[in-house]
C-alpha cells in the first residue's frame, strides 16, 4: 500500500484548512493561492507544497503549521524573496539580513514544553497554530530587551519594533464564567438569563455546549469573535444577540438550538429570512431550525456551506444546491430526518441519497429522506467524511469499496442496524466490527452488533472517536490489555453500559468518552487519570482504583 489510511492528503480537516486559508482547488488535489508576485501550490495527494520553486513536506501536523505561518506572512505583505523555509522554521530577512527565525510547533504540549525548556534569543520566535471551531488561531512567544512578548509581531505591520506582552495564560473563574485572556472558555452556571461580562472579546468553542437551562444570552459589545459550537445543543435557548463588533463567527455556533431567535447587529454579516451568511453571502453559516418552510434553495452567491449549518432542520424536505457551491464542511445536513437534495453544482454528484464531490472520491452526506437501506458507495470513493451517515437508523448494509483509504471519525454513529461489507485493503472487519487494516484502531461498532457478546480483536490499541456512539444495548465489554487510548466520545450514548475496567496500558481517555452513559455505575482503573471536564457528562459513574 502506497499510503497509510491516516495520511493528511485526504484528511478533510486539512482540506478545510487549505480552504480557510483561501486556497482554490484548480485540479483534483491541487490547490493554489497567489499573493502579489508570489504563490503557493499544494499537491495534497503527494503531500507537499511548492514555494519559490522548492518542495516542502505536508506529512505531519507541524508541516501544516509551517504552511499556515508562511501564508500569514505573505498575506501581511512580506515578499517571498525575504522568506525562507527550513525544516520546521520560517526565516524572515530584512535587507538581506536575518530579522526573525520562527520555529513552528504542534499546538499544546509540544509548544508549551518547548517554551519551558529552550532558551530564547532576540532573533528566535516560537509559534503554533490550529484550526478549531472553523477558525484559525495562533500563539507565539519571543524576547526583546530581556522581556517576553506575545503580541505585535503579526499585528503591527511589517518588521515591527513595537512588541509587547499581552496574554497571561491564566484561567480563572468569576461568577460562573471560566475565562482565559478575554476568552470565555465555559459557562459553569445554571441561570436562564445570562449576561456575559463586558471585558470578554471571544466566546470559545463549546462555551455553552449542551446547557439546557439557558433561555437568553446577552453578548456584550466587546465581543469580536464567536467560535464554532459555542451554543450547540442548547435546546431551550430562545434569544441571542450578535453585537456590532463581531467580525468572526466559526462553524455554526447555534447548531441544535430549535427555539433560537437570533438578533444580528453586526455589519459584518447578512441575516436574511432567518439564515445567517457572511457579509457578501458567499458563506452560509446557520439555517434556523425554527423555519417552517419544507424547501430551500441555497442562494447563487454561496460558495461555501458551513459545518452543521442545517443540523436538525427537520422541517426541510428538499434543499437545492446551487451552481456556485464549491465546498461543504462536515455534517452540513446531519439529523435532517426528511431531507433529500437536488444538486445543480458541477462540484458535486448526488446519487441514491449520497452526496459526493464531482469525482466521487469524497462522501460528504447521506440523505435520510432518501430511505435507501442498502448502500454501495461508488468505486471511486477513497474518503468517507466524518459523520456523513450520522443517525441513519434505517440503513441495513453498506459496501465500503476497494479504493477507500480514509474513513473520518465514525461516519456511521447511531446507524444502529448497519452491517459492513468491506472491500478496502485499508480496513478490516472482525466479528462484524470495523477496524483499521492492522486491527490497531476500532472505527465503528453499531448497535446491532451489541445484541450479542462483543469480542474485540487482541491487537486493538485505540478505540476511535465516537466508535460506540449509539450502542444503547451495550451492557458490558472487556477491553484488551494492549489498549492504550480511548478517544473522544468513544462510548458516548451507551446508556445501558453498567461498568467498565480500563486496562493498565491505557494512557489517554478523551473528553466526552462516557458522555450520557446514564447507567454506568463504576469505572475501574489501575492508575490516576486527569479526566477532561466532560468525560463523564450526564454520567454519575464512580471511578474506582484497583490495587496492584
Amino acid at each position: 500500500m502506497s499510503k497509510a489510511q491516516d495520511t493528511n492528503f485526504i484528511d478533510m480537516k486539512y482540506i478545510i484548512l487549505y480552504r480557510k486559508l483561501g486556497f482554490k482547488e484548480i485540479k483534483p488535489d491541487i490547490y493554489i493561492k497567489k499573493y502579489d508576485k508570489d504563490k503557493i501550490i499544494i499537491e495534497s495527494e503527494n503531500q507537499f507544497f511548492i514555494f519559490l520553486g522548492s518542495k516542502y513536506n505536508l506529512l505531519i501536523y507541524r508541516d501544516m503549521v509551517v504552511l499556515e505561518l508562511l501564508d500569514r506572512l505573505l498575506t501581511l505583505g512580506y515578499k517571498g524573496e525575504d522568506l525562507s523555509v527550513k525544516d520546521n522554521e520560517v526565516i524572515i530577512k530584512r535587507d538581506g539580513y536575518r530579522f526573525k527565525t520562527i520555529k513552528c510547533f504542534d499546538w499544546g504540549l509540544d509548544y508549551e514544553r518547548t517554551n519551558e525548556q529552550e532558551s530564547f534569543n532576540e532573533d528566535l520566535v516560537f509559534y503554533c497554530s490550529r484550526l478549531t471551531g472553523g477558525l484559525i488561531e495562533y500563539q507565539y512567544g519571543g524576547i526583546k530587551d530581556n522581556s517576553m512578548y506575545d503580541y505585535g509581531l503579526f499585528e503591527n505591520g511589517l518588521y515591527p519594533e513595537n512588541l509587547s506582552k499581552k496574554y497571561s495564560g491564566d484561567v480563572h473563574e468569576k461568577s460562573g464564567f471560566l475565562i482565559k485572556d478575554g476568552t470565555l472558555l465555559k459557562y459553569l452556571g445554571s441561570s436562564e438569563f445570562v449576561k456575559i461580562p463586558p471585558h470578554i472579546t471571544c466566546i470559545g468553542v463549546g462555551a455553552f455546549w449542551n446547557n439546557l437551562n439557558i433561555r437568553e444570552v446577552v453578548i456584550p459589545e466587546s465581543v469580536e469573535t464567536i467560535k464554532g459550537d459555542a451554543f450547540v445543543y442548547c435546546e431551550n435557548l430562545e434569544k441571542v444577540n450578535i453585537p456590532c463588533n463581531v467580525t468572526k463567527i466559526g462553524d455554526n455556533p447555534f447548531a441544535g438550538c430549535p427555539k433560537l431567535e437570533l438578533i444580528v447587529n453586526s455589519p459584518y454579516f447578512t441575516f436574511e429570512d432567518n439564515v445567517l451568511y457572511n457579509l457578501k453571502k458567499t458563506e452560509l453559516i446557520h439555517y434556523s431550525i425554527s423555519k417552517e418552510e419544507s424547501e430551500f434553495s441555497i442562494p447563487n452567491t454561496v460558495e461555501w456551506v458551513g459545518k452543521h449549518s442545517f443540523y436538525k432542520c427537520n422541517n426541510l424536505e428538499k434543499v437545492v444546491i446551487s451552481e456556485n457551491v464549491s465546498f461543504m464542511g462536515n455534517n452540513v445536513f446531519s439529523d435532517c430526518e426528511k431531507i433529500v437534495l437536488h444538486n445543480l453544482s458541477p462540484y458535486f454528484h448526488y446519487e441514491k441519497g449520497v452526496l459526493y464531490n464531482a469525482k466521487k472520491t469524497q462522501v460528504y452526506h447521506f440523505s435520510m429522506g432518501s430511505m435507501e437501506t442498502d448502500i454501495e458507495l461508488h468505486c471511486n470513493t477513497r474518503t468517507i467524511g466524518r459523520n456523513s451517515f450520522w443517525n441513519a437508523k434505517h440503513i441495513k448494509s453498506i459496501v465500503i469499496p476497494i479504493n477507500v483509504r480514509q474513513i473520518g471519525y465514525n461516519p456511521f454513529a447511531n446507524c444502529e442496524n448497519l452491517k459492513f461489507i468491506n472491500k478496502s485493503p485499508y480496513y478490516r472487519t472482525y466479528k462484524d466490527l470495523l477496524y483499521s487494516f492492522d486491527y490497531s484502531e476500532l472505527v465503528c461498532c453499531t448497535n446491532i452488533m451489541t445484541r450479542k457478546d462483543i469480542e474485540l480483536h487482541n491487537k486493538l490499541q485505540r478505540i476511535g472517536r465516537n466508535a460506540f456512539v449509539g450502542c444503547t444495548d451495550l451492557t458490558e465489554i472487556i477491553l484488551p490489555q494492549d489498549l492504550t487510548e480511548i478517544s473522544r466520545g468513544a462510548f458516548s450514548g451507551c446508556s445501558s453500559l453498567q461498568e467498565i475496567t480500563i486496562p493498565n496500558n491505557v494512557e489517554f481517555i478523551g473528553d466526552w468518552a462516557f458522555n450520557e452513559c446514564t447507567s454506568l455505575e463504576k469505572v475501574y482503573v489501575y492508575k490516576e487519570y486527569s479526566f477532561a471536564p466532560n468525560t463523564f457528562n450526564s454520567c454519575t459513574a464512580k471511578v474506582v482504583k484497583i490495587d496492584g
